[in-house]
C-alpha cells in the first residue's frame, strides 16, 4: 500500500510537470476566457480595474481618515495589499470549482489535471496585470521615487503565484469530492481578509497581538510584493515565510493531485 502511494506521488508529480510543459494550451484557453468574458464590451478587463481603482480610492480614503492615517502613506499601503489579495483569494476561490466547471472537457479529453488549474491561474494574472494600472498610477501620485528594489516586487509576485498554485491544487480535490467545501473556503477566506495587515498596518496591533501578523501566510506573501514596492526593502522574514508556504502547498497539492486524479472524473 506504501509503495503504491509513493508511486501515486511520483505519478502526480509527472503530471503537474507534464502541464507545466504545456504553457501554449493553458495561457491561449486563459486568453480565451478573458475574450469571452469581455466579448463586445468596449473597456474590456478595464472594467475590473475601473471599478477596483474607485473602490480603492474611496476606501482609501475613509480608512486614513478613521485610523487617523496620512493618506499619502496609507492609500498605497491599501492599494498595493487589496490589489494583490484580490488575485490570491480570487484564484483559490475559482479553483474550488476548477473541475467541476470544466467537466464537459474532463469527461471527454485527457488532459493533465494541473492543465485547468493552470488556465485559471493564468486567467488571474491577466487580470492582475490590467489591475497592476492602479498601483502605478498610485505609487507614482503618491509614494517616493521607485528605486531598483522596486523590480523585487516580480519575483515576489512569482513566489506568491507558486503558493497560490499549490493551494489550488490542494483545494480543488476537497472541494470536488465535497460540495459544501466551495462555501467553507469562501468563507474562510473573508475572514482571512480581515486578519491579514491589507487596511490595518502590523505596527497598529500591540506586542501581544503581533502574532496574527507573524504566523498569517498570506501576511507574507503580500508583503513580500509590497515592501519593495512602497518601503524599498527586501522582507528577509517574509521571503523565508513565503517559500515554505509555497514548498508546502506544491509538494501536498501534487501528492494529493497524484493520489486523487483518477477519481475526479468520477466525482463529476
Amino acid at each position: 500500500m506504501e509503495h503504491d502511494n509513493t508511486l501515486k506521488s511520483y505519478g502526480g508529480l509527472r503530471e503537474f510537470l507534464a502541464a507545466l510543459a504545456t504553457p501554449h494550451l493553458w495561457a491561449l484557453l486563459a486568453w480565451y476566457d478573458i475574450r469571452q468574458r469581455y466579448r463586445r464590451s468596449v473597456l474590456g478587463p478595464f472594467w475590473v480595474t475601473l471599478s477596483t481603482g474607485v473602490m480603492i480610492g474611496t476606501m482609501g480614503l475613509l480608512w486614513s481618515v478613521l485610523f487617523k492615517s496620512d493618506v499619502r502613506a496609507y492609500l498605497p499601503f491599501f492599494a498595493v495589499g487589496n490589489i494583490v489579495w484580490t488575485f490570491y483569494s480570487t484564484q483559490i476561490n475559482e479553483a474550488c470549482l476548477g473541475f467541476t466547471q470544466f467537466e464537459n472537457i474532463i469527461k471527454q479529453i485527457r488532459f493533465p489535471m494541473a492543465v485547468y488549474l493552470l488556465r485559471i491561474l493564468m486567467r488571474n494574472l491577466i487580470i492582475l496585470a490590467h489591475n497592476c494600472v492602479i498601483i502605478i498610477v498610485v505609487l507614482v501620485w503618491l509614494a517616493p521615487p521607485l528605486t531598483w528594489v522596486a523590480w523585487l516586487a516580480l519575483p515576489g509576485l512569482l513566489l506568491g503565484s507558486a503558493a497560490m498554485m499549490g493551494a489550488s491544487l490542494i483545494v480543488s480535490v476537497f472541494c470536488t469530492r465535497f460540495r459544501d467545501m466551495p462555501m467553507i473556503v469562501q468563507n474562510l477566506m473573508l475572514v482571512m481578509f480581515y486578519i491579514t495587515p491589507i487596511i490595518w498596518r502590523p505596527s497598529a496591533l500591540g506586542p501581544q497581538h503581533q502574532w496574527v501578523a507573524t504566523y498569517n501566510p498570506f501576511a507574507h506573501l503580500i508583503e513580500i510584493v509590497r515592501a519593495p514596492l512602497i518601503e524599498a526593502r527586501f522582507p528577509v522574514e517574509s521571503w523565508l515565510w513565503s517559500l515554505a508556504t509555497a514548498a508546502i502547498l506544491l509538494i501536498f497539492g501534487v501528492m494529493l493531485q497524484g493520489r486523487f486524479k483518477d477519481r475526479i472524473a468520477y466525482w463529476l
